[in-house]
């Protein structure tokens, strides 16, 4: 059985179904044609019994007589109508007693006839009954309703089974037309099931193998095989739009994998295997490739102080500047931040290459107009040629960023071509910088402090801070080479909050000391005035050192709050809230609008040194000086001179009406133990200036 079932599972449906449906109509056809063939014998049996039993009973009757006469003759005679039996093959007359009285034979097998005999009984009654391939049937023989003899008949069933093998012949050859029938109908009707399988079989397996779910199973059912094409077709609906969502998706990512998200630029990947394409096909043709590095200019100051949605606007219209600013074949790529880069395959020589980056240049120069400001924008560009400058994408890559960064250095807002010695310098910015990051921590950073004198008396009114830094090995560092590399890096946050709190615990000790309330003029960077807790480390500084905020003076460079006028006016007057007072370092130098001048809540205007050092031989300069002094008196502002070197400009200061000043000729920086010297000394003289001994002192800048 389990061998069969073996077989049978390995069938496909078709001939599993054709097999099912075969042998069941077999089995059923056999059943009956068995049915029938026993329904038949056993009619044909009862038929010759019935006919024997008629038989015996006229025969009964007619061997009366000779048995009541003892007739022995007229029994066999009688006996002998059985002749014209064929299917008889034995018949006697017993007496009551049970003697033989007579008796018929067909054929000369003795033996078997007296077997016959004596198997008979002599019984009372009529019986019939059925041993082996004979019937047996026994009458009563009776005279006047009393029994004389009993008539025994024996008759063959050859003609029965004759009959029985005819029809077992022609009903085997009946089954047989039947089976092939079946069969032939068990292929039509296996095929009703079957075809829709074996279709949706070859659906699902060419979906499978070619992934195309836009296939169906074209049939029209109301049976369950239709409800399962339906669901069938219905799934692959599903699949088809999950398949085209994912698809879509899958070309997002790949997108998205390849773009900037903001800009819809190439990104840093994308990027990397377009200069690989590029660089190859240089090699193959000998062409050059040149890359631009484009780092936009004071972005981050744009990005804190407006915040980044306006960022993001600027971010996007430059952009689309610089895509309308390369040729078809360039590639342009952000690769994060701030960072644009150009890779161009035909520019095929200096000249071509210096036209782009100057084409770039200019594009940046007209203001992008966010909302309903304009903010101006400029690009410091790094360049880089292949093969002159690397041979690989790390290479030209390293380049441009170290011209860019040159760039940088000589002012912003143009391009440089990359050269050996740049990567000398950067090397040496680097160090300064892991040397900055040290310095902090080592104790290398102090304060020198420059008096801010009342010209017209000479005493001290204040101070302002100016930070140094002495290295162990190359001694006192230039804050010009050292300032502007802790604001590109962000050192300048700590510092600058060191530098605060240095200060304001210096005034403490003085004040401590008995010395006066000197106020404490202290320089804020751009970097730090934008940073949303400016006013919090402020606060903190106070609290931890107990300085007054009144005596606190923070110097902030005009360029810096120029940045976002509105922003930076609601900064101030938190600022101001407090006490503390506000000054405009380098006034002059810069952009500021009267209009938003007034609105600022400053206390106090420091001319820039690069007026007061030509104030006696330009007289542009003097006049400037001049403006700057009364546009203070209109606004009610003090003012303050820088750079006073000499007694002649600091005549011709006090003659303007300028009465404050700050400068070498007034006093050099110098740490806290030189200043209350230099303060004594000033005492002493009732407040005249110190001679050369007191400059030894002297830092750099003043």
């Amino acid at each position: 059985m389990k061998t069969l079932l073996a077989l049978l599972d390995k069938l496909s449906i078709r001939s599993k179904l054709t097999v099912i449906i075969t042998g069941i109509s077999l089995v059923v056809l056999f059943s009956l044609f068995v049915v029938s063939v026993l329904t038949q014998r056993s009619m044909l049996r009862e038929a010759l019994k019935h006919e024997v039993q008629i038989l015996a009973q006229d025969l009964s009757r007619n061997c009366s007589p000779a048995l009541v006469f003892d007739d022995r003759q007229a029994a066999g005679e009688t006996l002998g109508t059985l002749q014209s039996k064929p299917q008889v093959a034995f018949g006697s007359i017993v007496t009551v007693d049970g003697g033989l009285f007579a008796k018929y034979q067909r054929g000369p097998d003795l033996e078997r006839s007296d077997k016959l005999r004596l198997d008979l009984p002599a019984g009372a009654k009529s019986e019939a009954f059925f041993v082996g391939d004979f019937l047996k049937v026994s009458q009563p023989i009776l005279f006047n309703n009393e029994q004389i003899g009993t008539l025994n008949i024996c008759a063959g069933l050859d003609r029965i089974q004759q009959v029985l093998l005819r029809y077992v012949t022609l009903g085997l050859i009946g089954l047989a037309g039947a089976a092939l029938l079946a069969w032939l109908l068990a292929l039509w009707l296996q095929g009703l099931i079957s075809r829709p399988i074996e279709n949706l079989a070859a659906t699902m397996l060419t979906v499978s193998s070619e992934q195309d779910y836009s296939r169906r199973v074209a049939m029209e059912r109301s049976d369950e095989l239709g409800t399962l094409v339906e669901n069938f077709n219905e799934m692959l609906n599903q699949i088809q739009v999950r398949d085209a969502d994912l698809q879509e998706k899958q070309k997002r990512l790949n997108y998205l994998a390849h773009h900037d998200p903001l800009t819809g630029l190439a990104n840093r990947l994308l990027f990397d295997d377009r200069l690989q394409h590029a660089l190859a096909n240089a090699r193959r043709k000998s062409n050059k490739v040149a890359l631009l590095f484009i780092d936009l200019d004071r972005f981050k100051n744009i990005n804190d102080s407006l915040g980044h949605k306006t960022g993001d606007v600027i971010l996007q219209a430059v952009a689309d500047r610089l895509a309308s600013a390369i040729r078809a074949g360039d590639t342009l790529a952000r690769l994060g931040g701030d960072e644009f880069v150009v890779v161009s395959e035909q520019a095929v020589d200096y000249q071509g290459i210096t036209m782009l980056a100057q084409k770039v240049q200019q594009i940046l120069v007209p203001p992008v107009q966010v909302g309903s400001q304009e903010l101006f924008v400029s690009g410091s560009i790094g360049v880089s040629v292949f093969p002159e400058d690397g041979e690989n994408v790390e290479s030209l890559m390293q380049c441009a960023d170290v011209a860019m960064y040159q760039a940088k250095e000589l002012g912003r807002n143009n391009y440089q071509f990359f050269t050996s010695g740049m990567t000398e310098r950067a090397q040496e910015s680097l160090l300064m910088e892991n040397k900055l990051r040290k310095a902090l921590d080592n104790r290398e950073l102090l304060i020198h402090y420059q008096p801010q004198v009342d010209m017209a008396s000479g005493a001290i009114i204040g101070m302002e801070a100016l930070l140094r830094w002495q290295h162990p090995v190359m001694g006192l560092v230039s804050p010009g080479k050292f300032i502007p590399l802790a604001e590109e890096t962000g050192l300048i946050l700590p510092i600058g909050k060191w530098v605060l709190q240095e200060a304001c615990n210096q005034a403490m000790l003085w004040q401590k000391a008995g010395y006066p309330d000197w106020t404490m003029a202290v320089n804020i960077s751009p970097k730090q005035f934008w940073q949303a807790d400016l006013l919090d480390t402020i606060e903190e500084v106070l609290a931890k050192t107990g300085f007054d905020p009144a005596l606190l003076e923070l110097e902030i460079t005009e360029s810096a709050i120029m940045q976002d006028a509105e922003k930076a006016i609601d900064a101030m007057y938190r600022i101001r809230e407090r006490g503390i007072k506000l000054a405009i370092d380098d006034f002059g130098t810069g952009y500021s609008s009267l209009s938003c001048l007034r609105r600022f809540p400053l206390s106090k205007l420091k001319i820039d040194r690069s007026f007061t050092n030509d104030i006696l031989h330009s007289d542009d300069r003097g006049a400037i000086a001049e403006g700057i002094m009364a546009l203070a008196r209109t606004l009610k502002l003090d003012v303050i001179a820088e750079g006073v070197e000499e007694a002649a400009q600091m005549e011709f200061l006090l003659a303007k009406g300028c009465t404050e000043g700050q400068g070498f000729y007034l006093g050099r920086p110098m740490p806290p133990e030189g200043l209350v010297d230099y303060y004594l000394h000033k005492v002493a003289n009732k407040g005249e200036v110190p001679d050369a001994s007191y400059t030894v002192w002297a830092g750099v800048g003043g």
